[in-house]
């Protein structure tokens, strides 16, 4: 699998959860003070997977340029 999809996989699977566990808690038959106290724990869960998502998706970005350039260098060098 390409790094670009994995990338998208784990966004999808990281606003998947975020919409079901959101339908989950507003849909349950709890008071609204349990339900805004879980949904804010539950956000907050998220805001770290995001943040801990969006570094590693930021990183496989930064390694793919690198391997981009050194394989133009490559070529270029050849070429010459």
């Amino acid at each position: 699998m390409k790094k670009q999809e994995t990338s998208g996989l784990i966004v999808a699977a990281l606003v998947g959860a975020a919409a079901g566990a959101l339908a989950g808690i507003l849909l349950a038959p709890e008071s609204g003070k349990k339900s805004r106290k879980k949904l804010e724990k539950k956000a907050k869960k998220l805001k770290k997977e995001m943040a801990s998502s969006i570094e590693e998706v930021t990183s496989k970005g930064l390694e793919s340029a690198t391997e981009l350039k050194e394989t133009a260098e490559k070529i270029l060098n050849n070429k010459t």
